[in-house]
């Protein structure tokens, strides 16, 4: 069975910790004497500790840079997409502020 002291700086990994967990989305930031900082992507990266011991239920695949790239592109559109809604947003409010400013 894999643990996090077999995960590699600069590689993608999808893992899964436990048997019934949902398969993250890691990479490796670096690496004390007993532990190992992690990153997971998603909509919100979170960075995270395990020690080098802890066992990895299943290494389900390992990724390069350019195969992760193309994952996490995937989630830099949905923010643009997010932002382009919130400026709308701002514009329609701004503009009703500025109607309403006129007819007094």
């Amino acid at each position: 069975m894999a643990t996090y002291a077999d995960l590699q700086p600069g590689m993608f990994y999808l893992l899964q910790d436990k048997p019934q967990g949902e398969i993250s989305f890691v990479s490796v930031l670096a690496y004390s004497e007993q532990c190992v900082l992690l990153r997971s992507f998603g909509k919100v990266e979170v960075d995270f500790w395990r020690k080098k011991s802890d066992a990895i239920h299943e290494l389900v695949e390992e990724l390069d840079f350019e195969s992760a790239a193309s994952i996490l592109s995937l989630y830099d559109e949905g923010d643009e997409d997010d932002m382009e809604e919130i400026d709308e947003d701002w514009e329609e409010s701004w503009e009703e502020e500025e109607d309403e400013g006129e007819e007094k």
